[in-house]
């Protein structure tokens, strides 16, 4: 137990701080899970999902709750998943018709292009 009155508040505050970052963590815990449960029922829907994550991962730096390093490691992790399950989805057969010819750049139309002129002296 704290002895003096400067103890006695330090250990409310830390208590408060702690219920703040436990309520914080979980927060983002709890963000995480729903955008894994939107991506297995509907993977097209994910935008509101994933900008709840990046919020509360940002708001969890500005607060020091964690390192920027943790937060940035976690955005990064949770966009590959997301992309990983994008991926997974079968995408609709759309009709594309291009009429345009594709052409190959090779070294020596690129070195052709690229060449000066010899400069004029006099």
């Amino acid at each position: 137990m704290p002895n003096t009155s400067a103890a006695k508040k330090a250990l409310r505050n830390s208590r408060r701080k702690e219920l703040l970052n436990k309520s914080r963590k979980h927060n983002i815990r709890q963000a995480l899970k729903d955008l894994r449960k939107v991506l297995v029922q509907n993977p097209k829907n994910y935008q509101e999902s994933l900008s709840k994550v990046f919020s509360t991962l940002d708001k969890a730096v500005k607060t020091n709750v964690i390192p920027k390093a943790r937060a940035n490691r976690k955005k990064a992790r949770t966009n590959a998943i997301v992309k990983q399950a994008l991926d997974a989805v079968p995408a609709t057969p759309t009709k594309t018709t291009s009429s345009k010819k594709t052409t190959v750049k090779t070294k020596t139309t690129l070195a052709k292009k690229t060449a000066k002129s010899p400069a004029k002296s006099k």
